[in-house]
């Protein structure tokens, strides 16, 4: 180790006396900078080697440029080329490579290695630094559009950008991000093509371009070979002025005939992305929009649709709700040109809506249909929803209507369709005097039908009850948490509506209706096949809500105490009532104490801030050996000693 320390030690010697020489640094600036160096090194070489010594060591000399760089200008010395620069510019790179070779798996440093060199207009380094990058993380799809990006907008190689991305395609063909970016590379590229073109006035030379499908070449590798477009064009330019002229009719018919400029590779493209990807509407849309960001993309977007109705022709579609989106999307193409305000706008809309319906109509034996119906009452809600002419809202909200009552005749009412035409139904503002009897009626037959799958429609049914009737309302919680007992929303609105009844119910009543709860929510185990976040969840919820009750209701915190549940939540809020109703004597301490060592002492949640916040209640209380012992423990379990060792000494401080 000592070896090695010398000889970096010796490397920079000759530099570092250049600067005193020049007066940069005197003899006891460069004897520091040799001492903060060799500490580096040294933590550099112990074992295991840390990320966090490499970023602090890269901190120091960056630090270091920067200060050398003010001196320079202050003192006026001439620093051609930068060459009293290089040495520690040189060091730097060099530490950033010994640390992408120690830690070449963290993405993070790749990026700040990238992001110093392009700082400093390092061209070279960064394309290398890409390619090692790239090598050690080739299913990284943001390096591979990085690169790209790099070698396209600050090296000019369009070619290079379009290789990048095409290989890292064939790696990750379901990649969007790569499609999509493929695709935008194209697109900018024909267009800079065109506005040369029409800037220099040149005409097209037959045999310039391939003119069909067939004529686009493409590499072994499978790359396509694009027109090559260079700056001879702009030299014969200069040498004939004559040429600097605006284009004849002509000559733009056979400029715009040139399948290149129509958007024949952007057409590869996409046809290509979506044999990928087929099933996602979204992507597709994506498209579309970078497409009309250009110009003469008309007959472009054309094809998307084109494609999109070939794919439903075929029941290309495999998912019935990515189907049912498509004729959505199609029908609303009808849309595009026109405003709220135009008066072509209803008839356009009304063709949207036939459109839709023709294909209720022709998928209704299908899957397709249940989530087209789906699909057709959100687009219609939309448009309810944003527009005030009064006419317009009415004739949707009858429409709107017909299409829930349609629906239920056809058998094809989905909960979330309930869910939906019972928030219309409740949120209309044309409501009549009997609403509220056709909205129970829609609750109760939506709730006889799927009992057990919507929270929503059970909140639903409650909000219909009065107050006064207290006890139908808590008979129905009752119903409703018994057929759906880990439902989060249920359990929250039923912790509401018992700390709601404190004022009107005796306080054995609200200790029983608690007690119930949680014995309810502890039988709630975790589940082998659904998420277990929302089941945590709730027995926080209800448990920390029986503690704040019983605490504020007697006014002491000996109640609280009778109650436990081990769970993390439920510690923090022991806590927070030790804190807020304790006397802060001997036994409250104890009691903390006490808490803390049952909070550390779970697997679920967060070590760390179980750990700190002990270690901040114990120095504040001045127990600093008990400290060093919980420190010594919580160095064992936490999962980031770095991270950890940083926060606690914040709280020293």
């Amino acid at each position: 180790m000592a070896e090695q320390i010398e000889y970096f030690r010796e490397r920079m010697i000759d530099d570092l006396e250049k600067l005193r020489e020049k007066q940069v640094f005197d003899h006891a600036e460069i004897k520091k900078i040799i001492k903060k160096r060799d500490g580096f090194e040294q933590a550099l070489k112990s074992r295991p080697t840390r990320k966090i010594d490499f970023l602090r060591y890269l901190e120091y000399e960056m630090g270091l440029d920067k200060s050398l760089q003010i001196r320079i200008v202050d003192l006026g010395i001439q620093d051609s080329f930068g060459k009293l620069r290089y040495s520690i510019q040189k060091r730097i790179y060099d530490l950033f490579k010994r640390a992408t070779i120690r830690f070449r798996h963290d993405v993070s440093l790749w990026l700040q290695y990238i992001d110093y060199a392009r700082q400093h207009n390092a061209n070279n380094i960064v394309s290398q630094v890409f390619v090692q990058a790239i090598q050690y993380h080739p299913t990284n799809a943001s390096l591979w559009i990085m690169a790209a990006m790099w070698e396209y907008e600050h090296n000019s190689n369009v070619a290079a950008a379009r290789i990048l991305l095409q290989r890292a395609i064939r790696l990750m063909p379901e990649n969007q991000q790569l499609w999509i970016q493929y695709f935008k590379l194209e697109l900018v590229y024909v267009e800079k093509i065109k506005l040369r073109r029409r800037v220099l006035g040149i005409e097209q030379q037959k045999n310039q371009e391939p003119t069909s499908q067939n004529d686009v070449e493409e590499d072994e590798d499978g790359t396509i070979n694009l027109p090559a477009v260079t700056g001879e064009d702009v030299e014969a330019w200069n040498k004939d002025q004559a040429n600097n002229k605006k284009l004849s009719d002509q000559e733009m018919s056979k400029l715009e005939d040139n399948p290149i400029l129509q958007g024949l590779l952007t057409k590869i493209v996409y046809d290509n992305a979506i044999q990928a990807i087929p099933d996602d509407m979204a992507f597709r849309k994506k498209f579309i929009d970078l497409y009309r960001h250009f110009s003469d993309t008309a007959p472009l977007i054309e094809h998307v649709y084109e494609t999109i109705q070939a794919d439903l022709s075929n029941q290309t579609f495999k998912d019935a709700t990515v189907a049912a989106e498509a004729y959505v999307f199609l029908a609303k193409r009808h849309l595009e040109d026109f405003t709220l305000s135009d008066p072509a706008f209803i008839p356009a809309f009304r063709k949207c809506v036939m459109e839709i319906e023709s294909a209720l109509t022709s998928t209704m034996e299908s899957e397709v249909n249940c989530h087209l119906y789906l699909a057709y009452v959100q687009f219609l809600k939309g448009w309810y929803d944003l527009v005030s002419e009064p006419n317009f809202k009415l004739y949707l909200s009858k429409l709107i209507e017909k299409t829930f009552k349609r629906c239920r005749k056809e058998k094809k009412l989905s909960v979330k369709l309930y869910e939906m035409w019972v928030k219309f139904l409740i949120e209309s503002t044309l409501k009549e005097e009997n609403d509220n009897k056709a909205i129970l009626e829609t609750i109760t037959e939506a709730l006889k039908v799927y009992p057990s799958s919507s929270a929503q429609l059970w909140l639903d049914r409650i909000s219909l009850i009065p107050d006064n009737l207290s006890d139908e309302k808590l008979q129905v919680y009752n119903t409703a948490l018994n057929n759906i007992p880990d439902s989060l929303l249920l359990w929250t609105s039923y912790k509401d509506y018992i700390t709601n009844l404190q004022q009107q119910e005796e306080p054995e009543e609200i200790d029983e209706m608690f007690d119930k709860a949680c014995q309810q929510v502890t039988y709630l185990l975790p589940s082998v096949t659904q998420q277990t976040e929302d089941r945590n969840a709730i027995k926080d919820l209800i448990q920390c809500a029986y503690l704040d009750w019983a605490a504020s209701s007697s006014g002491n915190i000996e109640k609280a105490r009778q109650n436990f549940y081990p769970t993390y939540a439920f510690f923090q809020k022991c806590i927070e009532i030790e804190n807020q109703y304790g006397t802060g004597d001997k036994q409250g301490q104890e009691n903390v104490e006490y808490i803390f060592d049952r909070m550390i002492s779970i697997d679920d949640g967060d070590k760390d801030s179980a750990y700190l916040g002990y270690l901040s209640y114990l120095l504040s209380q001045k127990k600093f050996l008990k400290a060093k012992h919980i420190y010594t423990r919580a160095c064992k379990e936490v999962l980031d000693k770095e991270a950890f060792e940083l926060k606690y000494q914040k709280i020293k401080k």
